[in-house]
């Protein structure tokens, strides 16, 4: 009787939450193989710390306890490291011009950024379950996720590019321009919201 339920509570989110951290470990560097613009730009994004956060904070939009928000987030951002570092290694990015292939070692990365992801992982996670409120209190949980990407596309703008990389530059630029208009629309549909109430009180 209660196998449907458990099925949509647990075992869905599970396996939707793994599928997608897969992906999000291969994304960055399947686009990196490619020295086109586009997916120049992708792998950049992909391969940065608030696209990482973002995935969390959906995983723990999506789930319905806050344990199961904290958990997935952790073990989903840590399949998504495995194999993000697995998949470099035994298919490592040839720069353009080059000739040889350089050997990437993945223990050092798999371990500091596993250990990351565990640790943030279930913040972002909350974070994202915390962003369903319906009302005030979720604004901040809900401007979690572009407040870190204007943060550290500003950061990675500031210290990773120079005058001629045109995909860093349009990159960064799009990720703040975008995360400040999110922003903007967040606090927009809070304060809509807050007045709202008094409307339907005077109907009633």
């Amino acid at each position: 009787m209660h196998h449907p339920s458990r099925l949509r509570t647990y075992a869905l989110p599970t396996a939707a939450t793994l599928g997608t951290g897969v992906l999000l470990g291969l994304l960055g560097p399947l686009a990196a193989k490619s020295d086109h613009p586009v997916f120049a730009a992708l792998s950049l994004t992909f391969s940065v710390g608030w696209s990482w956060a973002a995935y969390a904070f959906l995983v723990g939009c999506f789930c319905r306890t806050k344990t199961l928000s904290a958990l997935l987030a952790s073990v989903g951002l840590a399949t998504g490291v495995t194999v993000y570092y697995v998949f470099k290694a035994l298919s490592p990015a040839v720069l353009p011009g080059a000739t040889d292939v350089t050997v990437v070692s993945i223990s050092p990365g798999i371990l500091f950024w596993s250990v990351a992801a565990l640790v943030l992982g279930a913040p972002m996670g909350l974070a994202g379950h915390f962003a369903r409120r319906p009302d005030l209190l979720a604004l901040p949980f809900r401007l979690a996720v572009p407040a870190i990407a204007y943060y550290e596309a500003t950061m990675r703008f500031e210290v990773e590019t120079d005058p001629g990389d045109t995909v860093g530059i349009v990159t960064w630029t799009v990720v703040r321009i975008a995360s400040a208009a999110v922003a903007l629309a967040l606090v927009g549909h809070a304060g809509w919201s807050l007045l709202r109430p008094s409307g339907g009180s005077q109907r009633a």
